[in-house]
This record gives structure tokens, sequence and C-alpha cells, in this order.
């Protein structure tokens, strides 16, 4: 897949400016991540981006108020990445928005193309250490997703998921 030369041009310019302050240690290189997320992203209102976290297709990305995401997480703005309000995302999670076609088996990989689909975080979501959200999945609001889980499919609201592939193992408030 070709992209415009405008296209890397700024993928260029942003891949510079956020190398230079992407393992910065906080609070300051929280708030200059910020600055620079903020030329790019189509969206960001929150500050709390810590040290190590990875953003391609900035552009594709949409980050809520009151935020917190650790370190050594992903973002994959190419399909689109909607993160909402009060989320917590702790280190080494992975959003993916997108995944390679692999239908004929006498093409190579690289050469099918790609499939998209926007992954979206509702307001309140909390996702464990290593947490992976895959292309198309909705995770609703008030949900816990336990460490190490793989998202591969949309969460109601208020759910408890872990495992591979997640799996709903309870609600939140059920026990209160």
């Amino acid at each position: 897949m070709r992209y415009p030369v405008a296209t890397y041009a700024r993928a260029g310019i942003f891949f510079t400016l956020y190398g230079l302050v992407k393992y910065l240690p906080p609070p300051l290189g929280d708030a200059c991540r910020f600055a620079v997320l903020k030329l790019f992203t189509a969206s960001i209102r929150s500050w709390k981006i810590k040290d190590g976290v990875t953003v391609w297709f900035p552009e594709g990305v949409s980050i809520g108020r009151n935020v917190t995401i650790n370190e050594q997480v992903f973002l994959d703005g190419f399909g689109g990445l909607e993160i909402g309000d009060h989320c917590r995302i702790a280190h080494g999670c992975s959003f993916l928005s997108e995944d390679h076609v692999f239908d004929d088996p006498a093409t190579p990989i690289w050469q099918q193309g790609k499939r998209t689909g926007r992954v979206v975080l509702e307001s309140d979501v909390w996702l464990g250490c290593g947490v992976r959200v895959l292309r198309g999945v909705t995770i609703g609001h008030g949900c816990v997703v336990g460490a190490n889980s793989v998202v591969t499919r949309d969460l109601p609201p208020l759910s408890i998921a872990v495992g591979v592939p997640a799996r709903i193992v309870g609600q939140r408030g059920e026990n209160a």
C-alpha cells in the first residue's frame, strides 16, 4: 500500500518530534508527550501519557478526559482508536485497529492488504497489564479487563472479562 508523499512527511515529522519526548520521565515527560500528541492526534484531553507509549497513525487516535496511559502501551490509530473519559490503561497494553488479509494462499500475506476496524473504549474502563484489544472491538462503559486478556469481541457495559480470548466472568455491582 502506497501513501501520498504528504503522509510520509507528516509521519516523519511526528516520529521525529515524538521520538525526542517518548522516554522522558514524568511529570515533565508526560507534559511534553501531551504537547506533541496535541499537534497530531484527532483529539487528546488528558496529559498522563507515560514514557515508552508508542503511537502509530496518531491522526486516528482520540483520548478523552482524565485518562491514564501507562508505560509501554501501543496505540494504533490506522483504523481508528477512541478512548473515552476516565479510563485506566495499565502498562504493556496494545490496541490494534488493523490486521492483515490472508484469504488467498497463493498470494503472500504482505501483498493482500489490511482490514481495519475502529477500537472504542467507552468511559470508565480499566484494562489490566498486557491486555490486547483487536480491531473492531468496543469495550462498554465501566468494564474491567483482567491482565493479559485478548479482547476479540465487544464487551457490554459493566462487564468483567478475563482470558484468551476474553470471556465475561461477571458484572460490576453484582455482589454489592
